[in-house]
């Protein structure tokens, strides 16, 4: 079960998404591929890698975005990011 601060995270990294891909938020699902359906590039990796990890205050594993295949692949990791860094506080 997904708790609301968990959906606010995906909110945020679709967001996130949209904004560096221009694409409208409604056009990200969580089985969104990647690169074909919302096109990112390594240059588009970089840029939303750097923008979750500013806006989470966490640090990400540059293997993240290798192994991503969709979209839910990195709000996972991230929802797995920010637990680990509360756990460690």
């Amino acid at each position: 079960m997904i708790t609301s601060n968990q959906q606010d995270i995906e909110q945020k990294i679709k967001e996130i998404l949209a904004d560096k891909l221009a694409i409208p938020v409604e056009n990200i699902k969580p089985d969104s591929s990647l690169i074909d359906d919302l096109g990112v590039d390594s240059f588009g990796t970089i840029e939303i890698m750097f923008e979750i990890e500013d806006t989470f205050k966490i640090k990400l594993d540059d293997s993240v975005f290798r192994e991503a295949k969709v979209a839910e692949d990195i709000w996972e990791y991230v929802k797995y990011r920010i637990d680990v860094t509360e756990e460690s506080k």
